[in-house]
């Protein structure tokens, strides 16, 4: 079931002299009920005031939005039942935890009596339990954060909002909160629609995402589709696949500069476009380790570090830098300088032609 459905939608800003434009266009989009839908781009891409618009925020200047058939395109925010989060927690300073949560079951005219058991349970589901009568300058940054979560949730909404709201937090309390809203969402099977430029943060916490650009959405899907096939190089760099590389495919080889890149697909021969290698769809081998090596080339490490069991290599070869990511083996070392065999799968390979006909010999 589609949970909101978003057609036609644009926005637009002008400065007042009229020196910066901004559009915002969403021809179709399309989320379903329970999904962890994400809004991901770089600072300035549209993501926030998208989320603005989905709340009534914002009005677009053209375009409707639907909660499953319902047209709420001109209907006021708090009559959308959709909860919103902030990057910065809007926590009222002179109320305590209890009183902050329930300040939105007050403005729907439930009384103090009958919110009681609804707070308790969603404070419990926050990991605030105990905090009631805490003030907002007696918590961190994660447990104000919590609070939002915890108002938001008390009123049931349909979707939840949020705009990257873990990303003034440290890294454990990110990684904290980031389980808890994982927890939530499998609890209370809401549709959520959260904003991030964090990479990790997609793929740790979405089903489905979008990734936008200038206003517009480039590319949908799940975040493994996507990664597993970017629609250009820049999804594949945004998300984090550096290695890319514009050539001309002849005899089943990618050529581009000194770098040649073994497709066995003569479909491609004479086409021009972007190869995108993904680090871990590599091996790096010592000399002495050849034997049955397949597909690959040499190369020096100008670089190589440890991380969380893995070794990460930037790679000089034929003067192209290739970034490669593999499972540390203890029993290999290896170092900054020496001469190495990068091997690589075909089936791991992605060539993205152009679409220009004329570029094709």
């Amino acid at each position: 079931m589609i949970k909101l459905h978003l057609k036609n939608i644009k926005k637009e800003y002008i400065s007042s002299n009229k020196d910066f434009n901004f559009f915002l266009e969403i021809d179709d989009l399309k989320i379903r009920k329970g999904d962890f839908f994400g809004l991901i781009g770089s600072s300035g891409c549209g993501k926030t005031t998208l989320l603005k618009i989905i709340a009534g925020l914002i009005v677009p200047n053209r375009g409707n939005l639907y909660m499953e058939d319902r047209d709420i395109t001109n209907i006021a925010p708090e009559k959308r039942n959709i909860g919103m989060i902030f990057q910065e927690p809007l926590l009222f300073p002179h109320m305590n935890v209890f009183e902050n949560i329930y300040f939105g079951l007050k403005m729907k005219k439930i009384s103090k009596k009958d919110s009681i058991e609804k707070i308790n349970k969603v404070l419990e589901s926050v990991g605030l339990k105990g905090f009631e009568n805490k003030y907002p300058h007696e918590l961190s940054g994660g447990q104000k954060q919590r609070v939002s979560l915890a108002r938001a949730l008390v009123l049931k909404p349909e979707i939840l909002l949020m705009d990257e709201p873990f990303s003034a937090l440290d890294p454990k309390l990110r990684d904290e909160m980031r389980e808890l809203i994982l927890r939530i969402h499998k609890k209370y099977k809401m549709t959520i629609v959260f904003v991030t430029h964090d990479k990790e943060e997609a793929f740790i916490l979405f089903n489905r995402m979008a990734i936008m650009k200038e206003g517009k959405i480039l590319q949908k899907g799940s975040p493994k589709e996507i990664y597993e096939k970017p629609l250009d190089t820049y999804v594949a760099n945004f998300l984090g696949i550096k290695n890319t590389f514009y050539g001309r495919v002849e005899d089943d080889i990618f050529k581009y500069e000194n770098l040649k890149i073994n497709l066995k697909d003569s479909s491609l021969n004479g086409f021009y476009g972007n190869i995108i290698l993904k680090p871990e769809c590599f091996e790096v081998k010592k000399m002495y380790n050849l034997k049955n090596a397949l597909n690959g080339f040499y190369g020096i490490i100008k670089d190589c570090s440890f991380r969380q069991g893995f070794l990460f290599f930037k790679i000089d070869v034929k003067s192209n830098e290739i970034e490669v990511v593999q499972k540390f083996n203890l029993d290999i070392e290896f170092e900054v300088g020496e001469r190495v065999f990068v091997e690589y799968d075909i089936k791991n390979i992605y060539f993205i032609k152009d679409d220009m006909e004329e570029l094709k010999c």
